[in-house]
């Protein structure tokens, strides 16, 4: 068996060599600040300006519209503040039951500073209703922020459509496109985006580099000042991690989504395999609209975090994203949201990358059968 199988790319990617290879050069040597007026700050600032324009065209955004940040996590707060500080009049936010922490968490925030939140739900498969959603709209509404694509069960969800409701009833939409960037196609303009974050570690891209896109006109109010970002994200610029986010989104620009059909090739033959060899499984989420590399699956009668620990055991990786949260041990709020029942069993969530094989996937498919079978006879 390999020394390492890696299926959690939901959780993190593995920095691509090229990328690596584009940043080391910023780490070394090429150590100017792009502030600077000399030539040797100058150069940086132009790979920094082709890193922007890259994001741009995966984005159909224009350049001035992009800014640089270290994380979806702080992107998604700045959008969310920004669009509270400019209403200061208007106190509801529309949201769903199954968003990422970051956005959670602000949302809890600014419960306790008297908004009010409406959380749509979803059903048995995660899916929204758009009718919900129209009705919550409020005479002071004036932010909806989804997630473009869910990060437990890989549910797709239709930004375009929210998006057309949004601007009709002139408020504000902020999509946290994270899981989706490199998997599916994002046009904000055609989406009707206001602002949108996504994460460069998601991406095959180093740790510590976001974007936040804000649509030209949108009034915008920083979270960190300076002047640097056009005066929008204060702070000396991570060069480095831009220009490696840059090449990572070049990369994604070129493979004109042949790295997508491979992986959902893999993530097929995976849970076809899986479901002849292993009886009493079931696979969360909207199997017809969801992500090429995701699969949250649950056997009956077995906890994840007990798959997860006796894979690791074996070498292999994949995450939970459904029993419980690693940090805090609470079930998980999506799969809540879905009404799914998780007092007898819940679900592990494996989602492929690139480096990914079909070797890979026939080892770890032998190894889970194995472990199940063995948890079953415990029983």
């Amino acid at each position: 068996m390999n020394s390492k199988i890696y299926l959690d790319n939901n959780a993190t990617t593995k920095c691509d060599d090229g990328v690596l290879e584009e940043m080391l050069p910023y780490l070394k040597d090429s150590y100017g600040n792009p502030s600077s007026i000399y030539s040797f700050g100058k150069e940086i600032k132009e790979k920094i300006a082709e890193a922007r324009k890259n994001i741009a065209k995966l984005l159909n955004a224009r350049e001035d519209e992009i800014i640089f940040s270290s994380c979806a996590s702080e992107s998604n707060a700045t959008a969310i503040m920004n669009a509270v500080n400019n209403h200061p009049k208007q106190k509801h936010i529309i949201t769903t039951k199954i968003e990422h922490a970051s956005i959670m968490e602000t949302m809890k925030y600014l419960e306790s500073k008297g908004y009010s939140i409406t959380y749509l739900s979803v059903d048995e498969k995660g899916r929204i209703d758009l009718e919900e959603l129209k009705n919550a709209i409020q005479k002071d509404t004036f932010l909806i922020t989804v997630m473009m694509a869910n990060n437990e069960i890989g549910n797709i969800y239709p930004i375009k459509e929210i998006g057309k409701i949004a601007k009709g009833n002139n408020i504000l939409f902020h999509c946290d496109a994270v899981q989706a960037v490199g998997k599916v196609k994002i046009d904000v303009k055609d989406m009707n985006i206001d602002t949108l974050s996504l994460s460069g570690h998601k991406m095959y891209a180093p740790k510590g580099i976001g974007v936040l896109y804000v649509k030209k006109g949108i009034k915008f109010t920083p979270l960190i000042f300076g002047h640097q970002e056009n005066n929008r994200r204060g702070g000396t610029e991570n060069v480095p991690y831009i220009i490696g986010l840059g090449k990572a989104v070049k990369i994604i620009l070129d493979d004109a989504n042949k790295t997508n059909e491979k992986i959902k090739h893999l993530r097929d033959l995976m849970e076809m395999k899986i479901k002849e060899k292993i009886e009493d499984c079931y696979i969360y989420g909207d199997l017809e609209n969801r992500l090429p590399n995701t699969t949250n699956i649950a056997f009956k009668g077995i906890k994840g975090e007990e798959i997860l620990l006796l894979l690791e055991n074996q070498g292999i990786y994949i995450g939970t994203g459904s029993a419980c949260n690693s940090q805090n041990m609470e079930p998980s709020h999506v799969l809540t949201a879905m009404g799914a029942d998780l007092s007898n069993s819940s679900s592990i969530r494996i989602s492929l990358g690139k480096y990914n094989t079909e070797e890979e996937i026939e080892q770890f498919v032998e190894t889970l059968e194995k472990i199940i079978k063995m948890l079953r006879r415990r029983k």
